[in-house]
């Protein structure tokens, strides 16, 4: 009986640590490239309040729902920012969002260039829409999963 009763209590006890780990694991924080690239952008758009959760600095944009941002695991797959009037620019670090493969910042007032360095992997870009000025940054034509333009 002491036998049995010590087992079920080491298997309870490795069940809840496993558990522990699994949701540790489920949980995980976004990749700091992907935050340190949004954080970027985000300054750029001079820090609306219009998208809920984004920081500046820091911050988990998978783990606590950015706005416009779904993610896989810890990585950012899509930005979905149309129409919310944003302003300003789109930053320099957007070619660190490899996983992005949706990115969509139509139907905004954003100017200036476009940046040379958007997401590489990115399948549907949307830039319409807005008040963008010079040249289609060559960088597009790198972009060899691109479908939508």
């Amino acid at each position: 009986m002491f036998w049995c009763r010590t087992m079920h209590h080491s298997l309870l006890g490795f069940l809840i640590v496993s558990l522990g780990i699994l949701t540790t694991l489920v949980h995980s924080k976004t990749d700091s490239e992907d935050v340190s690239a949004l954080n970027v952008m985000f300054t750029n758009l001079n820090s609306p309040s219009k998208l809920s959760g984004w920081k500046s600095s820091g911050g988990d944009p998978c783990g606590d729902s950015w706005e416009g941002i779904q993610c896989s695991g810890s990585s950012v797959t899509q930005i979905k920012l149309s129409g919310l009037g944003l302003t300003g620019s789109l930053g320099y670090q957007l070619s660190n969002l490899k996983s992005v493969t949706y990115f969509d910042v139509s139907k905004n007032n954003l100017n200036n260039d476009i940046p040379y360095q958007l997401p590489p992997n990115t399948a549907n870009l949307d830039l319409s829409n807005n008040g963008f000025t010079g040249n289609v940054p060559y960088s597009i034509s790198q972009m060899t999963k691109l479908q939508y333009l």
